[in-house]
């Protein structure tokens, strides 16, 4: 198998900051060092930022710090409490009525450079409706705000249904998908379960010790990641074939992409690119060139709008990622990309078994393996097992651990046991719904093999799924293979 340029290793929780952190540990801020090159990039490509964090993770803190260092007017809203006129001032019609303008007050947003907004998941719909247009173009009431550099926001994270009563935020809402596909970045902050105990015992102490101070000088950082984001802009790398594979990859698993969002994690990864490279020099390890598929996920992993609705499987993520990764790095013609676009293991492997397709017995046995590992139950993946076992068996060859394990699911389909139980309740009605469906078969392979198949879990299989499922599923399996319905198989005996 082909694959995409070696880098290196990448953990699902990708401990990648780069050498020395410089924007938060200095100011006490700990556990936070993985997320640099992310922070950066947003301040290098001024992307809307919105962090996600418990209360208390310092989230008001270090935006309220940077835009100090960055020596920008600083506007601080709670979404929460906020009126709209406190954002654009008094209105006054003009002298002919005709129009209105606005008598600024200290709290305006119309000198700010920077605009914090907390508390955005707890905003009002209507009030919502019109920081819209803020976080996504920068204007209010359709009024260019010429000085806003950057727009962030903060959220605590919405309730799932496996929360305790509680740990619950009461008013925290998921944030509109629509609103959340506006910011460029969307940051979940540690909180202090995820601290080392190293780390905790210094933060407790930390408090004693000042203000803390910046050990670079932040505007020079972001200037010098700004260049190198712009350059890479002027001459993008090409990965488009990345993001179209992770656009489908990412759609067979249930999410959807925006054109939009597709097209601002290209820049994003970019940003963050720039921002590793920069913190690479900064610590005296310009050499180290980053590696695009750390960037990459990096990018994903902190640009999922699906993030302001709740927590993402990091581990469902990577492999997505990596997926699209080595589906980006085949050439053209090369039969595993045509696999690795496909997401689902079942239909990746009936392709992969159709006589002809040039894919090697140790691959072909890999992704056998792979198809029946992802069945969420035994009676699925004997059915799977079955299937696979009546195409392969004449028409493919596979490696003996593949072999072994169809064979380890089948023993009960495949030789069938005469044995006496005594059955009562739910299993009695297990045996007479089998019963009453394997009366209703006929006699072609199809049926002899689903026959053998249902009566194999019996008495006491079928717990997460109903016999009549199970039946229809194989069925699936069945026509997916491309198995004979008719006499000419072999079918065991009954």
């Amino acid at each position: 198998m082909n694959t995409a340029p070696a880098s290196e290793p990448v953990a699902p929780n990708l401990p990648v900051a780069g050498p020395s952190a410089f924007l938060t540990k200095p100011l006490g801020l700990l556990g936070w060092d993985k997320l640099e090159p992310v922070l950066l990039a947003a301040l290098a490509t001024s992307e809307p930022l919105l962090l996600i964090g418990k209360h208390g993770t310092a989230k008001s803190f270090l935006l309220e710090r940077l835009a100090q260092a960055l020596g920008l007017t600083y506007r601080f809203y709670n979404a929460s409490l906020v009126n709209y006129d406190d954002l654009v001032g008094i209105p006054v019609p003009n002298a002919q009525q005709t129009s209105l303008h606005y008598i600024s007050t200290p709290t305006a947003i119309w000198e700010a450079e920077v605009v914090f907004i907390d508390e955005l998941n707890r905003t009002r719909p209507d009030l919502q409706n019109k920081l819209f247009s803020i976080i996504h173009e920068k204007r209010v009431q359709g009024v260019q705000l010429e000085k806003l550099r950057y727009r962030w926001a903060a959220m605590n994270p919405p309730p799932t249904d496996d929360q305790a009563p509680g740990e619950v935020y009461l008013g925290a809402e998921p944030l509109d998908p629509a609103l959340a596909d506006r910011f460029g970045f969307l940051i979940e902050v540690p909180d202090w379960c995820d601290l080392s105990e190293a780390d905790k015992n210094v933060l407790l102490t930390d408090q004693f010790r000042g203000r803390h101070e910046f050990p670079v000088n932040v505007p020079a950082l972001v200037a010098r990641t700004t260049a190198t984001f712009e350059l890479l802009c002027a001459k993008p790398p090409d990965l488009c074939g990345y993001f179209v594979a992770l656009e489908t990859q990412m759609r067979a698993s249930g999410t959807r992409l925006s054109s939009r969002r597709l097209s601002m994690l290209y820049r994003t990864a970019l940003g963050i690119h720039a921002a590793r490279m920069t913190l690479a020099q900064e610590a005296g390890e310009g050499h180290l060139i980053p590696k695009w598929e750390t960037t990459l996920f990096l990018a994903i992993a902190h640009g999922h709008p699906g993030l302001a609705c709740g927590p993402i499987d990091r581990g469902t993520l990577l492999a997505l990622h990596r997926q699209a990764w080595n589906i980006a790095g085949l050439k053209h013609g090369d039969p595993w990309k045509e696999l690795l676009n496909i997401a689902d293991p079942v239909e990746r492997v009936v392709v992969a078994s159709k006589a002809g397709f040039p894919l090697s017995e140790t691959d072909l046995s890999s992704l056998v393996l792979e198809a029946v590992a992802a069945q969420p139950n035994r009676e699925l993946r004997s059915a799977l097992s079955l299937a696979l076992y009546l195409k392969l068996r004449s028409s493919r060859k596979i490696a003996a651990t593949a072999a072994e394990t169809l064979a380890s699911q089948l023993a009960r389909v495949l030789q069938p046991a005469m044995t006496t139980h005594q059955v009562y309740g739910q299993q009695l009605n297990r045996c007479r719904e089998v019963a009453n469906l394997c009366s209703s078969l006929g006699d072609t392979a199809c049926d002899r093999y689903t026959r053998n198949l249902l009566n194999a879990f019996l008495p006491d299989g079928f717990s997460d799924l109903t016999p009549a499922v199970l039946q229809a599923k194989f069925r699936e399996l069945w026509d997916k293979f491309g198995l004979d319905h008719g006499h000419q198989l072999a079918a065991p005996s009954k």
